[in-house]
């Protein structure tokens, strides 16, 4: 006999949330979901499950569809698709794309790809397992649509390699030999490029918009890279339980939002270094990265815990959505830290955003959406048959 889960949406209060459609995408295809978690729209993007899993799909202004692919048949590459779901563009690079990308304004591309450290640089690596097994990092790299490289950063240039986890990994663990703590330097997984905001206004040129933000999971730290100098000018590891522990999806909250200029983030707690009491607990973080300040913590203690993937995203009405990606629970919680809107994924995802509902034109074929709100039983019991 198997255990029995709920799907699909168990608790939504419509009053109290920020509604609009979730973008939800897994291996093969792409799906709108709505409040309720009636799927109504989908992207055939991939129905012979050749290009491998979606790392990171993202809904564009004009209704274009841009996803990550991690790579099968196919390198790890971005693609670009329609609203009927045909490629309109994508882009391959030379070493494989991998976690995260960022589109800007300008139309290109922000990407991360895993590369050796050159051996001028392993060279300098104390500890002799590390220097003699071979270590990877990542460089940064912003692509134009025409498919040129028009800005790269290289980690091993702007970064110790000596400041690694202290927590090795079996080399044959399931990530693979080369997705371990000891040949896998940074893991960098998610790359922002930053908004306008109220600390490059006041004159504080480390948040210039435009300079990049980066998480590097086995790190435990995320930073800000000056984009002309290549510096990194801004870092955070925090103290929240001994700080941050694997952590996913940092970005500055963009102006017109709650919070606007803060940086979020998901605290996953893999591998806590310093405090146990992390270990098993996730945590969202509200930073404010003028003084590293936390202003807001989303703490559920041991009923909340993603290992590794997982995301956070702030609402246009102070509301934030949390992806508790191991069990597949997406979830809506108040800045009071109410739950008011609980959905159960039927596919695993390692990313989930919300777009309004006038967040673009194709969304009005769509229709107007019937909210209709869901309260789940104080308790559920399935009697046997008799």
């Amino acid at each position: 006999m198997k255990s029995v889960y709920p799907i699909g949406t168990t608790l939504y209060k419509p009053a109290a949330c920020s509604g609009g459609y979730n973008l939800i995408g897994a291996s093969g295809s792409v799906k709108l979901v709505n409040m309720n978690g009636e799927v109504v729209h989908t992207w055939p993007v991939d129905p012979e499950g050749k290009k491998g899993f979606i790392h990171r799909a993202r809904l564009l202004p004009n209704g274009q569809l841009m996803l990550l692919f991690g790579g099968k048949d196919i390198a790890g590459h971005v693609a670009e698709f329609d609203w009927d779901g045909t490629e309109a563009w994508s882009y391959t690079p030379a070493n494989g794309a991998h976690h995260d990308f960022w589109p800007t304004d300008r139309g290109s591309v922000f990407l991360l790809c895993c590369i050796p450290v050159p051996p001028e640089y392993a060279a300098t690596i104390t500890d002799p397992q590390r220097r003699e097994g071979g270590v990877s990092g990542d460089e940064l790299i912003e692509v134009s649509r025409e498919g040129e490289v028009i800005w790269r950063w290289l980690q091993h240039e702007h970064m110790d390699v000596n400041q690694c986890n202290q927590i090795p990994a079996n080399l044959n663990w399931m990530g693979g030999a080369g997705n371990n703590t000891v040949a896998d330097w940074t893991h960098t997984n998610t790359i922002q490029e930053l908004p306008e905001n109220q600390w490059y206004d006041g004159g504080d040129a480390r948040f210039k918009p435009g300079n990049i933000l980066q998480s590097l999971r086995q790190l435990d730290t995320i930073s800000i890279i000056d984009r002309d100098s290549g510096e990194v000018v801004w870092a955070y590891t925090g103290d929240y339980n001994g700080g941050l522990s694997g952590q996913h999806e940092p970005h500055m909250i963009e102006k017109g939002l709650p919070g606007a200029g803060h940086i979020i983030v998901f605290d996953n707690g893999a591998s806590p270094l310093v405090d146990l009491a992390h270990c098993g607990c996730s945590y969202v973080l509200e930073i404010n990265p003028s003084d590293n300040s936390l202003v807001w913590v989303y703490d559920d203690a041991h009923r909340f815990f993603a290992r590794f993937t997982a995301n956070c995203q702030r609402l246009p009405n102070g509301n934030t959505l949390i992806l508790e990606s191991l069990c597949r629970r997406l979830f809506e919680v108040t800045p009071e830290k109410e739950i008011v809107w609980e959905h159960v994924l039927t596919d695993p995802a390692q990313r989930v955003y919300r777009y309004p509902y006038d967040y673009c034109a194709a969304f009005q074929s769509l229709g107007e959406q019937v909210e209709r709100s869901v309260t789940p039983p104080a308790e559920l019991r399935i009697e046997p048959d008799a």
